[in-house]
This record gives structure tokens, C-alpha cells and sequence, in this order.
């Protein structure tokens, strides 16, 4: 398996879907079916690197091929692109390469994770919480060492994107008796959501935006999980990380202006002769506005690797999500009130992208990251 021949399975398995997209952004859930087939067309390998019978090389090598696809699966199906992004970004957590001494049994965790991943498996996250504005290194949940050495974590959980779909989910505790949180894994297999093993789910997604990525709200209670195996130290490592995330997540919302622009030129047809001044105008708006996020999205790209990324994505991505928002009511605008139909596929697309851009980070938590970098600057 390579990147190339990935893709030719993606593409094919797109072309199946396509005609059914109307149908499939209709949908408030998740088709176990449709990540069954992604597995099996090796999208569950771009999270596993090379060394273990992955695809993944490093961040300049393989990180723009994985966006690439994410984009043709957004266009698709968004909703299901943004669980299947979740996959390759978490286990980023295990592809980093500390350049110190590594805790007993770092390796052997990365074995397992890795195994999963390479059998089908998918990977998630369930990290945001109430309260905290989407800073994660804020949370409230605790976990405990167990006598046995096992650790089991509480607290209130919600965003789990890909609920019941993943076989294992990340997410973040402070360890009790210590000061900074650490990542921990979740293995969701067998495990039931009523509270009778210490995991309950209170509130089943109903989002207008991203209908159907299942992204329920759980209590925790003494659930059992894993200590990332570095042992606190990737939070050291999580700069160099979240950029990719960020940019993972951008993919997803560039696949959606894809298919807007695309079926906004279907829909127009030779009515485009016609378009009055207001409706030319807009047209040309939303032009110029998809045009600019493509900028913003090839610069996040180039940006990956270097000192400046952290900042950079942070940019690209705020002007990725307000662009786009911008771009699909500019569309309607141009189409006119057909396109604010059930019928028609802007006002799903419009919700999605406004839903995009809360996720990772946050708008607030954003804004407010470059705030500080900019008074930095000034001292």
C-alpha cells in the first residue's frame, strides 16, 4: 500500500457515494459500513507510520496527501470526513520521536496503537468539556493511579466525534497529586454507555452543523484508561503537533467550498447569461472569497515544520472558517432562494462550515492565542 494507491481506493469508493450525497447529508448518524470500506481502501494507515506497515513518512512528506484526501471525502460527505480526520490526528500523539529517554513501555504502547490502527481500527478524540472555552490544558477531570497500576479517570465529557464508531478515543485529565494534564486513551470496545462500567452517555448529538458525527456527551465515572506513554512529556511535544490538526481540520472545510462551488455552477447552468447586477456581483464574491481561503490553506500548508506553524495555522485557519461562512451565503445570494431549500445542499453546507470552525482550536481560544503572541511581541 502507498499514498497513490490510497487515493485510487478513496476515489473510487467517492464515485460510489456520490450520487447518494443528498441522501448521506440527510443523515443525523454514522454508517459503520461506510468506515469499514474506508479501512479497507487503507485510509486507517495514513495515522501509522511507515515503520510499522503505515504510510505516514513525517509532517512534510505525508501530511499534505492525508488533507488531500480528507477534502475529496468532505466533498462527498463531510460529516464523515471530519470523524475520519480524527483518526490521523490523534495518533499523531504516538508518531512523535522524543529526542530524550523515553519512559519502559513508551515502545510497547506505540506497538499496540499502532497494530490497531493497521487492523482497521479507528482512532477519536472525546478531550473538549463544559466550562473551559476549548482549552483543553484547563480541564477538570481527574484521573487516578490504581494498586494495580492501572489508572481510572472521571469528569464531564463532551464532543466525542465518531461515538460508537471508534475503537479508542483520546482524551485529557490531570493525574491526581500532579499539576499539568496528560493525554489518556480510552478503549471504547465493549464498553457500554448506560453507567454501568463507569462511562454514561447525557446527551446524544443533535447538532444542526455536522449532523451526523455522533459527537455525544458522556460522564465519566472511575473509567478505566491508559497514561499516554511518555508520561506527561507530549505535552512538551503538543506545539509541533496542533498544527497539523489545525490544517487536518481546514481540509475538511475546503472539501465543502469544493463541492458548493461545483454544484453552484451546475445549478446556474446557462441561467448564468442571466444573472442580474446583484447576482453577478455575488458570484464574484464568493469567487474571490473561496479564492482567498485556498490562499490561506496552501500557506497553512507551507507553514508546517517551520518555527512559525503554530501562529500560522492559527491565522489560516480563522480565515479559512470566516471566508467560508462568508463564501456560502455569497453563493446563496447568487443562486437565490432555491438555495435555501431542504432540497438543495447550501444550507447543510453552511451549517457545516460554521460548525468547522469551532473545532480545534476554538474561535475564542484562537483569537485569543494570537492576542497574547501580538502583545508578546510588543514587549
Amino acid at each position: 500500500m502507498d499514498f497513490r494507491t490510497l487515493e485510487e481506493n478513496l476515489d473510487a469508493l467517492i464515485a460510489i457515494w456520490s450520487p447518494d450525497r443528498s441522501a448521506r447529508m440527510a443523515r443525523v448518524a454514522l454508517e459503520r459500513t461506510d468506515f469499514d470500506d474506508l479501512a479497507a481502501a487503507g485510509l486507517t494507515l495514513t495515522g501509522v507510520p511507515v515503520s510499522h506497515g503505515g504510510l505516514w513518512l513525517d509532517t512534510a512528506q505525508s501530511a499534505a496527501q492525508v488533507a488531500r484526501m480528507l477534502r475529496k471525502l468532505a466533498a462527498v460527505d463531510p460529516s464523515l470526513a471530519l470523524v475520519a480526520s480524527m483518526h490521523s490526528t490523534v495518533l499523531l500523539l504516538w508518531l512523535v520521536d522524543p529526542d530524550d529517554a523515553v519512559p519502559r513501555g513508551w515502545n510497547q504502547q506505540r506497538d499496540r496503537v499502532f497494530d490497531d490502527a493497521r487492523s482497521g481500527h479507528w482512532f477519536g478524540t472525546i478531550a473538549s468539556e463544559p466550562g473551559i472555552g476549548g482549552d483543553l490544558f484547563a480541564t477538570r477531570s481527574t484521573a487516578s493511579l490504581q494498586s494495580d497500576g492501572s489508572w481510572r479517570m472521571s469528569g464531564d465529557k463532551f464532543m466525542g466525534s465518531g461515538s460508537g464508531i471508534t475503537s479508542c478515543m483520546m482524551t485529557i485529565a490531570c493525574p491526581e497529586g500532579e499539576e499539568r494534564p496528560d493525554i489518556f486513551l480510552l478503549d471504547m470496545r465493549d464498553l457500554p454507555w448506560d453507567g454501568s462500567q463507569g462511562l454514561k452517555m447525557v446527551r446524544a448529538w443533535d447538532g444542526i452543523g455536522m449532523a451526523a458525527t455522533q459527537s455525544h456527551a458522556f460522564r465519566f465515572d472511575n473509567v478505566q484508561v491508559k497514561r499516554h506513554g511518555l508520561q506527561g512529556k507530549i505535552l512538551d511535544l503538543f506545539p509541533t503537533i496542533a498544527p497539523v490538526i489545525g490544517f487536518m481540520f481546514s481540509a475538511v472545510i475546503m472539501g465543502i467550498l469544493d463541492a458548493a462551488t461545483a454544484e453552484a455552477k451546475r445549478s446556474l447552468g446557462k441561467r448564468a447569461e442571466r444573472l442580474s447586477a446583484f447576482e453577478q456581483s455575488s458570484w464574484i464574491e464568493a469567487d474571490t472569497q473561496i479564492w482567498l481561503a485556498q490562499q490561506a490553506f496552501d500557506g497553512m500548508s507551507r507553514a508546517l515544520g517551520s518555527d512559525t506553524a503554530g501562529l500560522d495555522v492559527l491565522h489560516g485557519k480563522l480565515a479559512i472558517a470566516d471566508l467560508s461562512e462568508k463564501a456560502l451565503g455569497s453563493l446563496s445570494h447568487a443562486l437565490g432562494g432555491s438555495s435555501l431549500s431542504k432540497s438543495s445542499p447550501f444550507g447543510q453546507w453552511m451549517q457545516d462550515v460554521r460548525a468547522l470552525g469551532y473545532l480545534r482550536p476554538p474561535r475564542a481560544l484562537s483569537h485569543a492565542r494570537i492576542f497574547q503572541s501580538l502583545a508578546a511581541l510588543d514587549e
